[in-house]
């Protein structure tokens, strides 16, 4: 079979948005937003209850299936690390936990905010088991993410839309949940973070997959690498930048 072309992600522009706004086109199957959108999201998303699960995924670049599987016993608040060893998957709907692909399994370095929430959220979550345990309705499950009514696992399906919803009611243009994973990359490329580090976190085989995928959204990275193959270059003062001068003429800078 002829291999298929992996989609470039692409960011959410001020052009796009407004494009979308008139035509309802989704330019690419595979979105992100802009740091200024994603703030308006952790903004928006501040209060709700699962609040420490989408800092994770946004920052960290974890699938659903990963996050969900996540259990306590592979989670070290103290040194801030998480080991991804399972995920969620489902076959018609029908959730069971498998393990990810060798290059899957991994060690996620978490940022102390994140750390923090999930400090916070197991508090939250060890009073949710003794009252739930209380009335005989809890069930145990040693994971992170569980619900408030039962402490059962979270479906991915479910958290997926819940994002959607989420995302909507924020006002923002649409991406999906897996998104967020290329999100994380393209925060971390942005913030100057080397391209393998970024290779591990997402627990991808290839450096040259990484790259091929979420470097197109980064266009400041290709700007700078421009700007600073030009720097290096001594020149005597010759051709100057031209600069528009009032009255519409031009002279040197």
């Amino acid at each position: 079979m002829p291999s298929t072309k992996r989609p470039k992600a692409l960011t959410w522009t001020d052009t796009r948005v407004a494009e979308w706004q008139r035509t309802g086109t989704v330019p690419s199957p595979v979105m992100v937003w802009t740091p200024e959108q994603v703030g308006r999201f952790l903004d928006h998303v501040a209060d709700d209850r699962l609040f420490p699960l989408w800092h994770l995924i946004t920052f960290r670049g974890l699938r659903r299936g990963e996050a969900t599987a996540i259990p306590w016993a592979e989670v070290d608040l103290d040194q801030g690390l998480i080991n991804i060893t399972q995920q969620i998957v489902a076959v018609s709907y029908e959730p069971y936990t498998d393990t990810p692909k060798a290059d899957s399994e991994r060690t996620i370095v978490l940022d102390e905010t994140t750390r923090t929430l999930l400090v916070e959220w197991k508090a939250r979550q060890d009073q949710e088991r003794k009252a739930l345990t209380a009335k005989g309705k809890w069930i145990e499950t040693g994971r992170v993410f569980t619900t408030e009514e039962d402490g059962s696992t979270y479906h991915p399906e479910w958290i997926s839309r819940r994002f959607r919803r989420l995302a909507k009611d924020a006002g923002l243009p649409p991406i999906r949940l897996h998104d967020l994973r290329h999100e994380a990359a393209t925060l971390a490329l942005t913030a100057g973070t080397d391209l393998k580090v970024v290779q591990e976190m997402l627990g991808h085989s290839t450096i040259t997959l990484t790259a091929d995928t979420y470097t197109s959204v980064v266009p400041a990275l290709s700007r700078a690498a421009a700007e600073a193959a030009v720097a290096i270059v001594p020149r005597g003062g010759r051709r100057q930048p031209l600069r528009v001068v009032e009255g519409g003429g031009q002279s040197a800078a």
